[in-house]
């Protein structure tokens, strides 16, 4: 009985810690995009360029095969 009050309390805490942070994480974006700073714009765009290929590991870390 004690491990499910446990699972319980923790399972609670996690969900509070959860709805916390993104209620603070989301009015600060609200916040920014009504302000007319978009925090969108910061994020990279997803690229081909960003993947780096075997060849450059091997360049970068010296490995020999």
């Amino acid at each position: 009985m004690k491990k499910d009050t446990y699972f319980r309390e923790s399972l609670a805490c996690y969900l509070f810690c959860t709805v916390f942070l993104i209620g603070f994480f989301g009015v600060m974006f609200i916040a920014a995009e009504l302000s007319g700073n978009s925090l969108s714009s910061f994020i990279p765009e997803f690229s081909r360029d960003m993947i780096i290929k075997w060849e450059d590991v091997k360049a970068i870390f010296d490995l020999k095969e």
